[in-house]
């Protein structure tokens, strides 16, 4: 079952493959970007990745990836470790 959905998803990505959203963005302000910009927008994404897997969760990250069209749970592979890695880095709540 794993291979076929593993065959199944990598025919997919084939089949319909995207520029990275953060090449993308980059690339389309590369006139108004130093490239100290550029490297730092990459770092913040990644902290903008963090934050979102953190709050949204498995499924809800599943749900919103079959939402804009990528198949989820073809991702889950990597959705779970990215999310216990970024709850594990979520600070205390903040007490009043």
């Amino acid at each position: 079952m794993q291979t076929k959905i593993r065959d199944q998803t990598v025919s997919h990505r084939q089949k319909n493959p995207r520029k990275n959203i953060v090449e993308a963005v980059i690339a389309s302000q590369s006139d108004k970007w130093s490239d100290a910009t550029k490297q730092t927008a990459r770092s913040d994404a990644n902290r903008i990745l963090e934050a979102l897997v953190s709050d949204i969760g498995v499924q809800g990250i599943i749900d919103a990836m079959d939402r804009q069209g990528f198949e989820g749970a073809a991702y889950r592979y990597l959705i779970s470790p990215l999310y216990e890695e970024s709850a594990s880095r979520r600070p205390p709540p903040k007490r009043d």
